[in-house]
């Protein structure tokens, strides 16, 4: 496949993405009040925690490896585990530090009365205003869509585009359903909340614009260490998600846990086979 073939498959991935973030925020005006407590949602979100975290332990992780011990076979550091550690860090740090006591993007807020909107993190609440929750989730978000993006933008062959793509697909739509639920719940109206729901699902796209158009000015080793550089970093990414975002928030809830942790072990399943053909 020639660059510019490949250049035009990740645009094209880029739309779709766009597309499906999109339509996920509508969701909650779709559905109404089902949205936060549909048990098919937790199941969904499960299973995409699972593809995330065989993305990036067995897909990403492993091509990082693979791109630095091409472009610098003397050097014998874990270049892509530090910077997995790096990207699970740095995420860790937005959430926690700059944002501290946000909303996890997998938490259901709740309404307690027609002015007040509170987030009850499975067992401990925090107050939040009506249009805080879902501002401070819309910056989150984007930052999370973003250097996911960039991973997949950087991948340098259709197999690996197409690993990361998954990953992200299965991630965005939930995502988008979890922000709109957030607006939904503050009392704006979807023609009123769209502004800000079109922001978070472009953000994907634009990390994969940047990570293919700076992927694209590169050779040899210099695309080597970049592309090892963006794997590892969103394998930390990616797992992090997978790991404090969706499972833990989704497990401290109870019921279903069977079924929650078969959707998780099917999603990861689904990754380890298709690492057997791409």
């Amino acid at each position: 496949m020639t660059p510019d073939t490949l250049l035009w498959i990740k645009l094209a991935l880029a739309v779709v993405v766009g597309a499906v973030g999109i339509a996920g925020t509508a969701v909650p005006w779709l559905l109404g009040r089902r949205t936060a407590g549909d048990r098919g949602l937790a199941i969904a979100d499960t299973f995409a925690a699972g593809v995330l975290g065989g993305a990036g332990l067995i897909h990403l992780l492993g091509s990082g490896q693979a791109m630095f011990a091409a472009a610098l076979p003397g050097v014998a550091f874990p270049i892509a585990l530090a910077l997995a550690g790096a990207g699970f860090m740095l995420i860790l740090y937005i959430e926690a530090v700059l944002v501290p006591g946000h909303p996890g993007h997998h938490d259901s807020p709740a309404t307690s009365g027609p002015a007040t909107l509170q987030h009850e993190a499975h067992g401990h609440a925090q107050g939040a205003g009506p249009a805080v929750y879902p501002i401070v989730l819309l910056v989150v978000l984007s930052v999370h869509s973003i250097l996911l993006g960039t991973a997949l933008g950087a991948q340098s062959s259709w197999s690996g585009a197409l690993v990361v793509f998954l990953a992200v697909i299965a991630h965005k739509g939930a995502a988008g359903a979890a922000l709109g639920v957030g607006f939904h719940r503050a009392g704006l109206d979807y023609r009123a909340a769209l502004p800000r729901l079109a922001f978070f699902s472009v953000m994907t796209p634009l990390g994969i614009v940047l990570g293919a158009a700076v992927g694209a000015t590169l050779s040899g080793q210099a695309a080597q260490i970049f592309e090892g550089v963006f794997d590892s970093l969103g394998a930390g990414t990616f797992l992090y998600i997978a790991a404090l975002d969706i499972i833990k928030t989704e497990f401290d809830a109870p019921e279903d846990a069977a079924l929650k942790w078969w959707a998780t072990a099917a999603g990861f399943t689904l990754m380890a086979v298709l690492a057997l053909w791409l």
